[in-house]
């Protein structure tokens, strides 16, 4: 309780206009989605019309890529028809200008803090989430049990956002903080605190009935741990994940979605080659966001005729997005837009990297590296991060390391 009178004295009486308004973004994040896209909205008019954004475009490196990215999908979704795409880009560029607010002003006590927000309201989450999973408990005829997790999407719990999918990947990114924290902390006692907050968004993210979530988050704490030199909690980790993958092939029921459908991808089959198809129009401009959503209908016919599945419905293949970060880009992109969003991400890594080499920060670097190993491990087989809770935050985090401008550069 005191930390929070600490905190929200620091807020009222510390904190400048922007340290107020990039702890708000944070915790937005974590809030419902049309709650995040208004705070964006609110955050990015205020950078428009109070702050000098011209000097943040000159001083924040590379930030104009962002802009471009934005304004090429709004003329590819503007020339194609697709105009819930289109305004999708709209939001899009809302989020760049925020996100080069965050890297202009963002620094070392303010981003300690932020992380801790993120933690707090994730935990709120988390209460959210056994809420709802009671809720289903007492409406679906099929639910025998609390830990009956169901494969319905619209019964599996996702809290405050746009599927359960949506909110698996947020625990992971989670998790990867609160690891964060672990390494950065060096009293015991809080170090219990982020150990409690992960184990508890652990239990959530068995709610959500996430299978890819589980190895996102195994394979980013393994890489965090082993970059930090912890070699004997490398091997002490390694040896639990061992164990709980030889209990998981005895017992598989503990996580229950896994032992029903295994590693089957069931109906993105069907939408890879959906996707595959309509790639051979997309492929070099693409059509803006959602293309897939957008366009998937006009392809049933042509899907029909090729595979022969003359017993599918049009809902067989329908789907927001391609679920595979090996097509959505070149489907909603193009090779154009990748390479122009691909130019901006690479940049951000080599300054990821250079924390590393010039042992300016190996704790944010690995923080960093393993929001990346978390976004590529999930966007295999899903495409999660094409969203304004989890893109926003992956964005923030990949762009912290401008705390250090000038040991990066």
């Amino acid at each position: 309780m005191r930390l929070l009178k600490s905190f929200f004295y620091d807020f009222k009486n510390v904190f400048t206009i922007d340290d107020k308004l990039i702890v708000i973004l944070a915790a937005s994040l974590f809030l419902p989605f049309p709650i995040t896209v208004v705070t964006i909205l609110g955050i990015g008019i205020y950078v428009l019309v109070k702050s000098d954004f011209r000097s943040n475009l000159r001083s924040v490196k590379r930030s104009y890529i962002l802009l471009l990215f934005a304004l090429y999908l709004m003329v590819t979704s503007l020339v194609s028809g697709n105009y819930l795409g289109l305004a999708l880009a709209f939001g899009m560029l809302f989020l760049f200008i925020v996100v080069i607010y965050y890297r202009k002003y963002i620094h070392k006590e303010l981003f300690e803090i932020i992380l801790d927000v993120m933690i707090i309201m994730s935990i709120i989450c988390v209460v959210v989430a056994i809420g709802e999973q009671f809720y289903y408990l007492n409406t679906v005829e099929k639910m025998s049990s609390f830990f009956d997790i169901q494969n319905k999407p619209a019964h599996r719990v996702h809290t405050f956002f746009f599927n359960a999918n949506y909110y698996a990947m947020m625990i992971a990114f989670i998790e990867v903080v609160c690891i964060y924290k672990y390494i950065t902390i060096p009293k015991a006692k809080k170090r219990i605190e982020y150990v409690l907050a992960g184990l508890l968004n652990l239990f959530a993210l068995f709610l959500t009935g996430g299978r890819l979530g589980w190895l996102c988050i195994a394979l980013a704490v393994l890489i965090m741990i082993l970059v930090n030199r912890w070699y004997k909690t490398f091997i002490a980790a390694c040896a639990g994940i061992g164990v709980g993958v030889g209990v998981l092939s005895m017992k598989p029921g503990l996580i229950p979605r896994l032992a029903e459908k295994g590693l089957d991808i069931g109906r993105r089959a069907r939408i890879y080659e959906a996707a595959q198809m309509m790639m051979k129009d997309t492929w070099m401009f693409g059509r803006g966001p959602l293309t897939y959503y957008y366009c998937n209908a006009d392809y049933y016919d042509a899907y029909v005729s090729e595979y022969g599945s003359s017993h599918l419905n049009k809902l067989g293949i329908d789907a927001p997005h391609s679920h595979s970060m090996f097509l959505e880009p070149f489907i909603s992109f193009g090779v154009i837009g990748s390479v122009i969003i691909g130019w901006y991400l690479i940049s951000q890594v080599k300054r990821m990297i250079r924390l590393f080499t010039r042992k300016v920060d190996i704790a944010l670097g690995s923080l960093i590296l393993g929001f990346i190993v978390v976004t590529i491990t999930f966007c295999i087989i899903d495409f999660p991060i094409f969203w304004v809770q989890t893109g926003g935050l992956f964005l923030l985090v990949l762009g912290s390391s401008d705390m250090y401008k000038k040991e990066v550069e």
